[in-house]
């Protein structure tokens, strides 16, 4: 017997059959059905295997095999005014988990105590492999419980521990995003910045906040940070449309509005539409997630895109590797200019 097969893929039953000189059937029957094969063709067969090194490969594939297939997302709290962004990454990690053969299983999030017990339950009884969270507090109680415990997962957001936690986790740099936006709007001259959406209690919200005032200092921007030009509030598009409000009736108005998310720069274009202002010629709005929100009406809103995908596949990789020493990556976001940031023809 001569010729491997090449070493840049793993031998497969075809290639021992033409090896050999027999029919696929004959292989799987040799490996399933032995006795109904002569003696001389199960010889050839277990030479060619042996050549290819095909029996390891049985044996590699019935150890991943018995591995739970599963793959666990802990869904974050239902949220009542939507997220669009979220729900298209559970759509990103549906997909990544198909690409390695894996499945994406959901766990309902609850209380820090029975969650944990779920996730406990769903390990130790062989039904999920490891789990996916999201949503991160500064102190959250999830990654030092599901780790105290010896179970599996990657974090989507980082605690305040961020670059000294002992397990990996994964997000886009929220403070680049934000800062391209501010960026954005100053290159098409624009001095007087508000920031709409602050929020400490998620790292990531509270990182977009950083990222604005470290733009701002940089750019020269200090009106941009006096008070009033960072509104604390929700992220809905009727919190945006009364946020806008309260800055356009303010004694100094802002020429450009950085919002947190899509539906707060969308009830911001409303507001500007409804005063007679056209968003970009006469005050500049931007978004965060780039969702469909960002496409409605006649105004395209230009917005920080983050990598979704590339966030899902890599949270994959990490549950399924459990890499011994734990990883934290920044995955660059993007800006997507549209019509609100465009300056006067």
């Amino acid at each position: 017997m001569s010729g491997k097969t090449p070493s840049a893929r793993k031998a497969s039953m075809s290639d021992v059959a033409e090896l050999a000189g027999v029919s696929t059937m004959t292989v799987s029957n040799v490996i399933n059905r032995p006795a109904v094969v002569s003696e001389a063709t199960r010889e050839k067969v277990h030479a060619a295997m042996r050549e290819l090194r095909y029996r390891n490969n049985l044996v590699a594939r019935s150890l991943r095999l018995a591995q739970p297939r599963q793959i666990a997302y802990v869904l974050p709290a239902q949220d009542s005014v939507g997220n669009q962004y979220m729900d298209a990454f559970v759509h990103d990690l549906a997909e990544s988990c198909q690409a390695v053969d894996r499945n994406l299983t959901l766990v309902a999030e609850r209380g820090a105590d029975a969650l944990l017990t779920a996730c406990e339950d769903l390990y130790f009884g062989q039904s999920a492999a490891g789990f996916v969270i999201s949503n991160l507090g500064p102190e959250d109680p999830r990654p030092v419980g599901l780790r105290k415990r010896g179970i599996p997962f990657a974090a989507y957001g980082r605690t305040a521990e961020a670059f000294a936690s002992p397990w990996s986790w994964v997000e886009a740099d929220a403070a680049q995003g934000i800062a391209m936006a501010v960026d954005h709007v100053a290159d098409r001259g624009h001095r007087e910045l508000a920031f709409v959406g602050a929020n400490r209690a998620i790292v990531t919200m509270a990182q977009r906040e950083i990222g604005y005032r470290e733009a701002c200092e940089r750019r020269g921007l200090t009106g941009s940070l006096a008070p009033g030009r960072i509104v604390e509030c929700g992220r809905d598009l009727e919190t945006g449309v009364r946020a806008a409000a309260a800055l356009l009736d303010s004694p100094e108005p802002p020429t450009a509005i950085v919002c947190v998310s899509d539906p707060l720069a969308a009830g911001a274009v409303i507001t500007l539409q409804s005063r007679g202002l056209a968003p970009g010629a006469d005050v500049a709005v931007t978004g965060y997630d780039d969702t469909t929100l960002t496409s409605f009406g006649t105004v395209g809103i230009s917005s920080v895109r983050q990598p979704s995908a590339a966030i899902a596949a890599e949270l994959v990789r990490l549950v399924i590797e459990q890499p011994d020493e734990p990883e934290h990556l920044l995955l660059p976001p993007a800006l997507v200019e549209r019509s609100s940031t465009a300056p006067k023809i």
